[in-house]
């Protein structure tokens, strides 16, 4: 795996417990990056590795003022 960024594990939080889906979640002292659920008293860690790359990376997006030139041009656009 290639990673396209490097990885950041402390990123995001998680929004509900993977176990019982309650939104009660607190750090925890087990590890830098564990979750403790105070519904289902569970204890989990969460962590980010990184992103693969694109099986084919798109090509480059036009400049803002280049893409509304474009859009203007395509529509026939004549200013007065």
């Amino acid at each position: 795996m290639s990673l396209r960024r490097a990885p950041n594990p402390n990123r995001n939080h998680p929004l509900y417990c993977p176990y019982c889906a309650s939104e009660n979640l607190f750090p925890d002292v087990e590890t830098e990056f564990a979750w403790n659920c105070r519904e289902c008293l569970r204890v989990f860690a969460v962590m980010f590795y990184g992103q693969n790359d694109p099986g084919q990376r798109p090509k480059a997006s036009l400049s803002t003022a280049d893409a509304l030139k474009a859009s203007l041009n395509h529509d026939l656009y004549q200013p007065h």
